[in-house]
């Protein structure tokens, strides 16, 4: 069993960087993985390959342990995004999502819905809805839809699904969901889903080219494989090829052995702290930078109260968000005018401002340990004054 602080010990990013959500900085181990298998496919020695091949039932095993799942329930991908399409392309009916989504999941079920003539039919909740509650699900439910797809952590607000409720809500509908916003930092139910579609850039600090899916038995029963290629499939090159077996079924070209193996070391270190470790360091260092967010007069859009933010399905708006901290909607405590002194100490980036014209400001603060457990108590060097401001 690795302690928080042991697990905290293999990151090496600069202080100060809070954009974990959009990238996290590779873990040390990850990086030394990836030399390794470097090492092993630029020489080639006798056993190689067999290393090599290796690596896909490996980041399945420890994968498949994560989301409580099987290992022939799980297949490796590149990124969330592949396996979001494969989902898409296989589903039948109506497929409730929110136009507010990350991108991915809509586009996923536009496309889907072109190519197979509307075998496929999205039922969009309409932009500015709210959150995706239980509550404003049941709501928009039809005997039409036979599957509701969303995101376990909204990505411009931080907010978090609960899954548990929404299976309640559902019943034996497809829950689809795509994790990588939380994944690895949220203790989520997992074994709820009946797809669970992740990348490991983000809070897995695994790098580009890294993620997985994984299927319910259900979801294997009515999610038919459309876009299987060479890896997908058996039979060839002797008889005409047929879909692997389970989630299989579920791959185009071979995965990168090195990107899986980098994978797997970041489900591994994850596995060895435990999620529930990470999600309480992560929660007091939110506490910690929404009160600093307060104190120098920035809007925090992300809720402070999970059971009013269940209730409230007011749309999001333009404001900063710090992410992760689904805490509550609230007025600055401080005056606005604050966030422009300079101090002797930290840069603090409150990212997801990704709009045109709406950049993420830096403010100088004078204490700061981080957001994450990747991002040690450390303070910033006097290279982030003013050109950071």
């Amino acid at each position: 069993m690795t302690t928080i602080d042991e697990y905290v010990a293999g990151f090496a990013e600069e202080p100060g960087y809070l954009d974990h959500a959009a990238f996290g900085p590779v873990q040390t181990a990850v990086l030394e993985e990836q030399r390794v298998l470097g090492h092993i496919q630029e020489h080639m020695r006798f056993g190689a390959m067999e290393t090599l091949d290796e690596q896909d039932a490996r980041v399945r095993a420890v994968a498949a342990r994560l989301v409580r799942r099987r290992e022939d329930q799980v297949v490796s991908q590149t990124a969330t995004t592949p396996g979001l399409l494969h989902t898409a392309f296989g589903l039948t009916g109506g497929v409730l999502v929110a136009a507010d989504e990350y991108p991915s999941l809509p586009l996923a079920l536009a496309s889907a819905a072109s190519a197979t003539g509307g075998r496929v039919q999205p039922v969009v909740i309409e932009s500015g809805a709210g959150w995706l509650t239980p509550d404003l699900i049941r709501e928009r439910l039809s005997d039409d839809v036979t599957a509701v797809a969303l995101s376990l952590v909204d990505w411009r607000t931080g907010y978090l699904a609960d899954l548990a409720a929404i299976r309640d809500v559902i019943g034996d509908r497809l829950l689809i969901v795509d994790a990588i916003q939380g994944f690895g930092i949220v203790d989520a139910p997992y074994e709820v889903a009946d797809v669970v579609a992740t990348g490991g850039q983000k809070w897995l600090h695994a790098g580009w080219g890294t993620g997985f899916t994984a299927f319910s038995d259900r979801a294997l029963e009515r999610v038919k494989p459309a876009l299987s290629g060479p890896h997908g499939t058996t039979g060839w090159p002797i008889d005409v090829p047929s879909v692997r077996p389970a989630a299989a079924a579920f791959a185009m070209s071979r995965v990168d052995p090195v990107s899986q193996a980098r994978l797997a070391v970041s489900l591994e270190r994850l596995t060895a702290v435990g999620v529930a470790a990470v999600q309480e360091r992560i929660a007091d260092r939110v506490d910690r930078i929404i009160d600093i967010a307060d104190e120098f007069g920035l809007p925090v859009e992300s809720s402070r109260d999970p059971p009013r933010a269940c209730r409230d399905r007011r749309p999001p708006t333009r404001r900063r968000t710090a992410h992760g901290a689904h805490r509550g909607d609230a007025q600055p405590r401080r005056h606005r005018d604050r966030s422009s002194r300079r101090g002797a100490g930290v840069c603090v980036r409150v990212h997801h401002g990704r709009d045109a014209g709406h950049v993420p400001r830096r403010v100088h603060l004078v204490r700061h340990d981080g957001l994450t457990p990747a991002l040690r108590a450390r303070r910033c060097s006097a290279s982030c004054g003013a050109e950071r401001s």
